[in-house]
């Protein structure tokens, strides 16, 4: 092994990148001698849901019958759900609305024509592979009253891309030391610790499609996930 030279007094040499956050500290003075590095490991997971939003929206002549129409509509979609085992907890009301709703033309000005009650949903679809189908049944099931507004797909259990961006990170840490310890002439000893600073989360992806329902069901084209895990490891100096 390749030791650095002590300057006069046992000066301690110290090389600190905190942006980064790696920090080196080599010499005497009281400071423990070690290589400290921060590393991201990464996998790519498909995801394993889909949520929803979906909404019914119905005119009538008075805000009485258009409630009770977009009641309706609104237990066509419940009992679709229910039927694909879709849990009551993973359907949820978002807003519920009864309006006058109003044209306008030059010759008569502004006029009520009718009264317009809309129900929007979010659900959580937790069968991603299916939710195609589930879709294309809803559809068809509440007819025009229906509107698909958009679909999400989403990671619940990001487990086994933890697994795989740990490991990841870890080789990312060695080898980034590693590379310090060669840069500085001296050698890894034991790990002193090894800390995860930030673990998976379950992030929505950023795209969004809508569904139509066509002869065949439609497909959600669920992408990747990225999970990502940062760790901190220190070594010690042998």
């Amino acid at each position: 092994m390749r030791k650095l030279g002590v300057l006069v007094g046992s000066v301690t040499c110290a090389l600190a990148l905190s942006a980064c956050g790696e920090t080196v500290t080599i010499g005497d003075g009281g400071i423990a001698q070690g290589i400290t590095v921060q590393a991201s490991g990464v996998s790519d997971v498909v995801p394993d849901a889909v949520r929803i939003s979906l909404s019914v929206s119905v005119l009538a002549d008075s805000s009485v019958a258009a409630l009770a129409e977009a009641t309706i509509a609104a237990d066509e979609v419940r009992d679709v759900l229910a039927a694909r085992s879709v849990a009551d907890a993973d359907v949820a009301t978002q807003t519920l609305t009864v309006n006058p709703e109003y044209s306008y033309t030059e010759a008569d000005g502004q006029k009520i024509i009718g009264y317009r009650a809309s129900q929007i949903f979010e659900v959580l679809l937790r069968d991603a592979e299916n939710a195609g189908e589930v879709i294309s049944e809803l559809v068809t099931r509440a007819g025009q009253n229906l509107s698909i507004n958009s679909t999400s797909p989403i990671l619940l259990d990001a487990t086994a891309g933890a697994v795989s961006a740990r490991e990841d990170a870890v080789r990312k840490a060695r080898a980034k030391a590693e590379a310090y310890a060669d840069l500085l002439g001296v050698e890894l000893g034991e790990i002193v610790y090894l800390t995860e600073v930030n673990a998976p989360t379950n992030i929505v992806v950023g795209a969004k499609s809508d569904a139509m329902a066509e002869s065949a069901p439609p497909v959600i084209d669920l992408g990747t996930q990225q999970v990502t895990v940062t760790i901190e490891v220190r070594w010690k100096l042998s």
